[in-house]
């Protein structure tokens, strides 16, 4: 590499490193926010910068080194240094990253820290060779040639051991770099890296461990030629008496199976275990658990990365682990490292763990799980690593429910906090054995309500949660009595506030899981209680007893209505207190969602015809809270658009009264956020007010139409906003269809609604990057056009014109995928776009043919010869559907504008058809042209893969299917022939007796029987409509009227038929010999 690198030209390497090559980087623009402020840039007075640039050429151009060895010595106390070197990095990194490289190679050995500086300053300059800011990833090739060089010859000298540490680590990463970024090779450092690790200085053989450690996990191939030998001298090493070299050897060979393949799994199977081994060995030494902890992570790592590894020592693997975990003489984190090597591993390997070995790590979770505080890494690995395990091994776990008893009778409070806890962690995966023993199980949670200790009594609630959500209501009738008798008596609990919270919050979740019929007996004591401590000063108790006392009224329905009016009578008093200037009740307005979502929740409960009465009262005080509430409190304010959707549930039509006050603010809350960096919070409260005024204009439809004008111009806007959800809300076009032909809005109302809509839904078509948003904007578009009839003007016409046509390149130009062939969504677009044309073409008929012709010419451009294959299968798509559409449209649109066609690879069809003349159009536009010279035909592949050729002989004809419509061949013999579906679903089976066959009808109601014995048929050609029929006696049989009037008559011998070239219909008779 030296030899090759002395021979380039000095002068050109002289030249690239001098010259401003950075680019000018363009920096992404994205919207101005409010935040954005212009800022003061500094630029150096002119005379300053031209002496700063003399300066540092004369500093980067100097033959030796002494001017840039006397700038790194004074770079931290001189100014001007500091200047002159910042000048050189910004405007000649290359020079400046040359220079000291050279340096550093040349400086003698005794200057330690010169060469330290170098080393620093030389690694900050390439750091991170894959990122933009370093200068590896901005050099030409000839300086990285340069640097590779010179880098590989510093590797090479006895240098201080802080500058080999900077210099391996710097080549590592740049060694990286090009394998990922796949710019080229280095062979030469590969083969120093082996030769490093081969020598017999040991500090030679670490710092090669340390350049294997930074490389990446690509390097596989490089390493498949020399594994064996890296293999045996990592091994080695990895036998050194020497601790840290231990450690460094073990995480080189972690990083060596990594690299490599499974394929080489059993090259290094043999040191699995003796690297387990090692750990267990650094163990018995207390000074040297530090370096224990660094191979449990690399094993940690390796777990994770390659479990499939462990597979031949899993259980000894295990073991090992657990005997480490059961050591408490060793350190926490010695311990938790070991069980999170043992969570590393797949559920596979889970799953594959002997019994005996499962039982010993649950007893280890267990102990980490009574290991409160609950924030704490040890309690929540634990308890992650105990969900995961029911789920795993599900019926092999059930022996900890006699694990979970005698931890319930420990007279130590933390397994008995810790035997609750595993109830609800394991309550999903263990939900059939907690179903079968359930008597026990709900003891154990029973007798932890009752505990001494606050701590198991509140786990004891969060366990009651968990098994209602996991068990079923019908499990849990057994003992739901009971477990509602003991909730109620921890309510009781007034000198224990958070015991009456945690008892309200287990309330809920159980009323919710439970069925009415256990829920009644014991409803009044429990409306009663919740009632007071709704009142409670406690802000925990406060909240948690309106949420209970929603459920209550969910769960109870009907039945809830007895105590309706004490309830409404509360919460009317909530609501008012929270509002009321005089009250100063800050724990009600601190709750204040959970006050309201109570009300409308029991509203929804009774229903309609109880809750009328008091809904103009609680609607006031809605009102009332709203006024009271910031502006900047969306939280709130989003519960009350909450409020309002589940009301006009509620009451129906008879919300309406309350309209004319709702209207304005949802208005404001619709008007919210108009700028990318507006927050999540004010984003969502203005995505539900611009669906609830959708939803009010759908259920008041013409009663709407005082608010229709203003409701329209905040909506409308929005189908260009920033937000993706807001603007599939607005694109909808709902408010337009949603009141259509409403009694209150005349058409005039409609269609003005609808012209306001249209433009800005092309605007947003234009502008719409995502794909089913598009989609969505075509069919509201098709919508808007049905409603508003033939209303719009030319230029709006025109307008639609470029916008399908956007759509169409945008579709073809993969913009909405990357997929190579055509994705369902990119189908779903084009038959909307066609759909529109169809809708557009039916009503604007003449006045369409400006859209119709750039569709036309925009199917051409995607059909030419330099066009992509997934253009060209856009294209077909698009016509094909558009002819299935618009059939009449389409022939004449051939007819005018020609379709030339030179159809991809892979959809069968390498002919071309390049003239406005038609051969055969198959329904799924596979062409030929039966007139042209028979070398010129080509195979015509139908979608199914049913080829014929129409030059082959009849009898190696297949029959033939289209995409819809079900042809058969009239040579095959009758037997072979299937039930023929016409597109008209007139359906005929010609092999079945006749008396049973219908007659076929055709288009025009011209009939033939396919009875008749197939020498008697003749090939019926249709085309407009023209038909004839075969099986009639000749004299019946009338001319074809072929479009520009050229006749023959069917009925003649086929030897005098002639070929019948037309202007635009190319017509052959398939059952003539070939060679005709």
């Amino acid at each position: 590499m030296a030899s090759s690198s002395s021979s380039k030209p000095k002068n050109e390497i002289h030249r690239l490193a001098m010259s401003d090559f950075l680019p000018n980087k363009v920096a992404k623009l994205r919207p101005l926010i409010k935040e954005d402020k212009p800022q003061k840039h500094r630029f150096l007075p002119d005379k300053n910068r031209q002496a700063l640039q003399e300066k540092a050429i004369q500093l980067l151009d100097s033959p030796n080194h002494d001017a840039i060895q006397h700038l790194i010595t004074n770079l931290e106390s001189s100014d001007d240094s500091k200047a002159l070197y910042d000048f050189c990095k910004s405007n000649y990194p290359n020079g400046l990253s040359l220079k000291l490289s050279k340096l550093l190679l040349h400086s003698p050995g005794n200057a330690s820290e010169i060469k330290s500086k170098c080393a620093g300053l030389l690694h900050s300059l390439l750091d991170s060779p894959r990122n933009s800011t370093s200068v590896w990833s901005i050099s030409s090739h000839m300086i990285r040639e340069e640097l590779k060089t010179t880098i590989l010859e510093i590797l090479k000298q006895d240098n201080p051991d802080e500058v080999c540490k900077l210099m391996w680590r710097t080549a590592s990463q740049i060694f990286g770099c090009i394998l990922i970024e796949d710019q080229g090779e280095w062979p030469d450092m590969l083969s120093f890296f082996l030769e490093s690790l081969d020598s017999c200085l040991l500090f030679v053989q670490d710092r090669a461990a340390l350049f294997f450690l930074e490389l990446p996990p690509c390097l596989g191939e490089e390493l498949s030629q020399s594994v064996e030998e890296i293999h045996l001298k990592l091994w080695n090493k990895f036998n050194s008496s020497d601790g840290m070299r231990k450690v460094l050897a073990l995480a080189a060979l972690v990083n060596l199976v990594q690299h490599m393949s499974s394929d080489y799994y059993s090259q290094f199977h043999d040191m699995l275990m003796p690297m387990i081994e090692g750990v267990s060995g650094f163990l018995e030494n207390e000074i040297e658990e530090g370096n224990a902890q660094k191979c449990l992570k690399k094993l940690v790592e390796l777990a994770e990365a390659e479990p499939r590894f462990f597979d031949l020592h899993l259980n000894q693997v295990f073991d090992t682990m657990l005997t480490i975990c059961e050591n408490d003489k060793l350190e926490e984190e010695t311990r938790y490292l070991a069980v999170e090597m043992m969570y590393a591993f797949d559920d596979i390997s889970i799953k594959r763990v002997g019994e005996m070995i499962l039982g010993r790590l649950s007893s280890v979770l267990v102990r980490m799980i009574s290991l409160i505080p609950e924030g704490s890494s040890n309690y929540l690995l634990g308890e992650k690593f105990m969900y995961r395990l029911p789920m795993v091994r599900g019926k092999d776990m059930n022996f900890l429910l006699n694990e979970i008893q005698k931890e319930r009778d420990s007279s130590e409070w933390r397994r008995r906090y810790a035997a609750v806890t595993i109830i609800r962690i394991i309550a999903k995966g263990c939900a059939k054995a907690m179903s079968d023993n359930l008597e026990e199980v709900i003891n154990v949670v029973l007798k932890s309500m009752l505990d001494s200790s606050v701590d198991v009594r509140l786990a004891a609630f969060k366990t009651i949660k968990a098994m209602s959500l996991d068990l079923s209501p019908y499990t849990l009738d057994q003992h739901g009595g009971v477990l509602f008798t003991a909730l109620l008596l921890a309510l009781e609990d007034d000198v224990t506030p958070v015991k009456q919270a945690g008892a309200a919050s287990a309330m809920s979740s159980l009323c919710l899981s439970c069925r009415s019929c256990i829920l009644e007996p014991r409803l009044q004591a429990i409306v009663s209680k919740l009632l007071q401590l709704i009142k409670s000063p406690s802000p925990e108790v406060h909240a948690e007893s309106l949420n209970a006392l929603a459920s209550v009224a969910i769960t109870s329905k009907d039945l809830f209505s007895t105590y309706y009016d004490s309830v409404i009578t509360s919460l009317k008093k909530l609501l008012d207190d929270a509002t009321s200037k005089s009250v100063q009740n800050n724990i009600v307005k601190l709750h204040l969602d959970n006050a309201v979502e109570c009300i409308w929740t029991v509203a929804i409960a009774v229903g309609k015809d109880i809750f009328k009465k008091d809904a103009a009262e609680v609607v006031v005080l809605l009102l009332s809270v709203r006024l009271s509430l910031g502006e900047d409190n969306h939280s709130a304010k989003l519960t009350l658009l909450r409020a309002w959707d589940q009301l006009l549930q509620c009451l129906g039509s008879d919300f309406y009264p309350y309209m004319e006050d709702l209207i304005p603010d949802l208005l404001r809350s619709a008007r919210l956020g108009s700028d990318s960096g507006t927050e999540r919070v004010i984003l969502t409260e203005k995505l539900r007010a611009c669906e609830l005024l959708l939803r009010l204009a759908g259920q008041f439809k013409g009663m709407f139409s005082p608010w229709i004008d203003k409701v329209s111009e905040t909506l409308i806007p929005l189908v260009t906003f920033h937000d993706e959800d807001i603007r599939k809300i607005a694109v909808s076009a709902k408010l337009a269809i949603e009141t259509k032909g409403a009694p209150g809005l005349t058409n005039s109302h409609s269609h003005k609604l609808v012209v306001q809509i249209v433009p800005s839904l092309l605007e947003a078509l234009d502008e719409e990057t995502d794909g089913k948003n598009c989609a969505e904007i075509l069919r509201s578009l098709t919508k808007c056009i049905e409603i508003a009839g033939a209303f719009l003007s030319k230029e709006q016409i025109q307008l639609t014109a470029t916008g399908i046509e956007q759509v169409l390149e945008a579709t073809s130009e993969s913009h909405f995928s990357k997929e190579e062939t055509v994705t369902e969504l990119e189908k779903e677009i084009i038959k909307e776009v066609v759909n529109y044309l169809r809708i557009l073409i039916k009503i604007y008929k003449e006045c369409s043919s400006t859209v119709v012709e750039k569709f036309m010419e925009c199917i051409k451009a995607m059909m030419v010869d330099d066009a992509t294959d997934k253009e060209k299968q856009i294209g077909l798509l698009t016509f094909n559907e558009f002819s299935l559409e618009c059939p009449e449209v389409a022939i004449r649109s051939i007819s005018i504008f020609g379709f030339p066609v030179n159809a991809p690879v892979g959809l069968g069809v390498k002919g071309m058809l390049a003239r406005p003349a038609l051969g055969t159009l198959l329904k799924n536009e596979n062409l030929f042209c039966a007139q042209d010279p028979r070398e010129e035909w080509d195979r015509t592949f139908v979608k199914n893969d049913n080829l014929f050729c129409a030059q082959d002989p009849p009898e190696e004809w297949d029959r033939t299917l289209l995409k819809n419509v079900n042809l058969f061949c009239v040579q095959d013999p009758p037997e072979e022939w299937d039930r023929t579906l016409l597109k008209n679903e007139n359906l005929f089976c010609a092999q079945d007796p006749p008396e049973e066959w219908d007659r076929t009808l055709m288009k025009n109601g011209n009939l033939f029987y396919a009875q008749d014995p197939p020498e008697e048929w003749d090939r019926t050609l249709l085309k407009n409509g023209n038909l004839f029929c075969a099986q009639d006696p000749p004299e019946e049989w009338d001319r074809i009227l072929l479009k520009n009037e050229n006749l023959f008559y069917a009925q003649d011998p086929p030897e005098e038929w002639d070929r019948t070239l037309q202007k635009n219909e190319n017509l052959f008779c398939a059952q003539d010999p070939p060679e005709e």
